[in-house]
């Protein structure tokens, strides 16, 4: 279903695609699960009418418009017996796991420090409500990987915006735990590496840019000697990872694999405050 018909009608034809819905309930009448990947402004309420139709959602990020849409989405979903699922690719890599684990397992000891940075160079035309959507986006993916690791006992945050006609630009947050600390570099207006760096009292993790497609991740030490490479495939856009998961978590009822419930609203609570 698209509400633009002849957008809807050239990549029916482009792709094969026999049952075209003239409205969402026409859809809802035909499958048990919806992909939304629309305009972040429009899940809200797309997504509500699909958990209230009964079907399980997988949803593009930024999720919703703000905090409150998501819990009561979630909350539908769980007096429902849905899945509601993020559509944050990176979380379904099977290299993303791997680099959560090493992290967590002591290799390079007791991690102090998470950098994670990601960035996407937009055109000046883009709209405002286009970037802004954009750099959500980036931010999600740098705090999934910090409160994966870290966790959601965050101390105190603090942030630095660049804006342009209500444009932003550019996001350099601070998350201060007890005994670490994690960043996140976002931006649309800036350009910078966007490599994730996962640091330890032994060694340190370094995923390269564009860490957020990773295909493969280095552990290194102080002796260059003792440095490994793990090779992980990462197959087109990852798209198929997180669509094999949706179809895992609805057939094991599964709601909280790979990303909890918790950790989505954090990072939701997060870009909420510092970013509208």
């Amino acid at each position: 279903y698209n509400p633009d018909k002849d957008d809807s009608h050239r990549f029916c034809e482009e792709y094969g695609i026999e049952n075209e819905s003239e409205t969402p309930e026409d859809l809802y009448e035909r499958v048990d699960a919806v992909y939304i990947a629309s305009p972040f402004y429009t899940h809200y309420e797309y997504a509500l009418n699909a958990l209230n139709a009964g079907k399980h959602v997988l949803c593009e990020t930024p999720l919703t418009e703000n905090l409150q849409q998501a819990r009561e989405l979630y909350a539908i979903a769980e007096k429902n017996g849905l899945v509601f699922m993020p559509a944050l690719k990176t979380a379904y890599a099977p290299s993303f796991g791997n680099v959560i684990q090493e992290a967590l397992s002591g290799v390079i000891g007791e991690v102090v420090d998470i950098s994670a940075t990601v960035t996407t160079l937009l055109p000046q035309s883009k709209s405002v409500g286009f970037n802004n959507e954009r750099l959500m986006d980036n931010a999600y993916y740098a705090l999934l990987v910090i409160l994966k690791i870290l966790g959601q006992d965050i101390q105190k945050v603090s942030a630095f915006t660049r804006t342009d006609d209500a444009k932003v630009l550019y996001l350099n947050t601070h998350l201060q735990y007890e005994d670490a600390v994690g960043h996140v570099k976002a931006g649309t207006g800036v350009k910078s590496e966007s490599s994730l760096v996962i640091s330890g009292t032994k060694g340190y993790i370094y995923v390269p840019a564009p860490w957020w497609k990773p295909d493969y991740f280095e552990i290194r030490y102080e002796n260059p000697y003792d440095n490994k490479k793990l090779y992980f495939p990462f197959e087109s856009s990852g798209l198929r990872y997180e669509i094999q998961c949706f179809v895992d978590n609805i057939s094991l009822k599964s709601t909280d694999r790979p990303i909890s419930k918790h950790e989505m609203l954090r990072i939701i609570q997060i870009v909420d405050k510092y970013l509208r």
